[in-house]
C-alpha cells in the first residue's frame, strides 16, 4: 500500500529507516503522557504524521507544517487545506494542515489539543524560536502535553570539549539548522513560554559507523556528563502550566540582533 498523502505516493524508505528508533521512542511517549487530542508541528515529509495517525489513542486533530518549504518570507499568508493520509497499513484519515511561519505569526487553529509533537522542527527555524512555542502553547489544553526532540548542541566530534562549536542560535536566512541547543538552554526557552518540565532526557537513536558505536556504551551507562556528550538527541516533554501570549522572560538563546518581539522585558 504505502504511505500515500493527498494520493501522492511518499518515498519513505531511507527516512523511515533512518529514524525508526526515534519514531519508536516518539511514540512511547506519546502513549505513556495519554496520546488524546494531538496536533503534529512540522509534518512535512510526512513519515511521521502516518504513524502517529494510526497510533492507538490518538486522534489527529491537524498538522502545522508549511506548504512553501523552499523559502521562508517574513510573513507566510495563513492556508487551512485538508489533507488525506493513507497509513502503510491501509487505513485513510483526514485531518486539516495549517500552513503559516510558526516562529513570525501567532494564529489561532480554532482547535485546543491534548498533547503536540514537534520533533526536529525547532532546530530549522530561522528567527525567533519562541514564537513557535507561544502559538503551541496557545494550541493546548491547560495541562497539555508538548513533545519535542531536537539533536543535542553539546555533541561534537570531541565529546570532551566544554563550549559548543557555534552559538545556541545564529539568525540567517533559512538553512538545515540554526539553532544548536543545550538541554539548559532547550529548557530555559520553554519554561520561558508557559511551560514546566516533565521530561528533559537524552536519547542516542541513530546508528552510529565504525568506532564511534562505542559511544553508545558512554550514553548507556555513564554518568550525565558523558550523556550530555555522546547522546545524539534531546527531548523534552513538558506541560502546559498559564496562557501565554508573550515570553516572560528573555530566554537565553536570545540573539538581539534577530529583532525578538512579544518577550516581557
Amino acid at each position: 500500500m504505502g504511505l500515500r498523502v493527498n494520493g501522492e505516493l511518499i518515498d519513505e524508505d531511507v527516512y523511515a529507516r533512518f529514524h525508526k528508533r526515534r519514531f519508536e521512542q516518539t511514540l512511547d511517549l506519546v502513549g505513556r503522557f495519554g496520546g488524546g487530542d494531538l496536533v503534529e508541528v512540522g509534518g512535512h515529509p510526512w513519515v511521521m504524521t502516518g504513524r502517529l495517525a494510526a497510533a492507538p489513542g490518538v486522534n489527529l486533530l491537524a498538522t502545522v507544517s508549511a506548504e512553501e518549504v523552499t523559502a521562508w518570507p517574513e510573513e507566510l499568508v495563513i492556508q487551512r487545506n485538508i489533507y488525506d493520509i493513507q497509513t502503510d497499513e491501509g487505513s485513510s484519515r483526514q485531518f486539516p494542515n495549517y500552513s503559516a511561519n510558526v516562529e513570525r505569526t501567532l494564529f489561532p487553529i480554532g482547535l485546543k489539543a491534548d498533547m503536540i509533537v514537534a520533533c526536529e522542527i525547532i532546530e530549522h527555524l530561522a528567527r525567533s524560536p519562541h514564537i513557535m512555542l507561544l502559538n503551541i502553547n496557545s494550541w493546548l489544553k491547560m495541562g497539555g502535553y508538548v513533545v519535542m526532540t531536537t539533536p543535542n548542541g553539546s555533541q561534537f566530534e570531541n565529546p570532551f570539549r566544554v563550549k559548543p562549536k557555534m552559538p545556541s542560535y545564529r539568525p540567517s536566512v533559512y538553512s538545515r539548522h540554526n539553532y544548536v541547543y543545550t538541554m539548559e538552554i532547550l529548557t530555559d526557552l520553554v519554561t520561558a513560554c508557559g511551560f514546566e518540565i516533565v521530561v528533559a532526557d537524552f536519547w542516542s537513536p541513530y546508528t552510529r559507523s565504525g568506532a564511534t558505536n562505542l559511544y553508545r556504551s558512554f550514553y548507556n551507562f555513564g554518568p550525565l556528563y558523558l550523556k550530555q556528550k555522546f547522546a545524539q538527541t534531546l527531548c523534552v516533554v513538558a506541560r502546559k502550566t498559564e496562557d501565554r501570549t508573550t515570553a516572560c522572560r528573555l530566554p537565553r538563546c536570545y540573539a538581539n540582533e534577530a529583532g525578538w518581539e512579544r518577550v516581557d522585558l
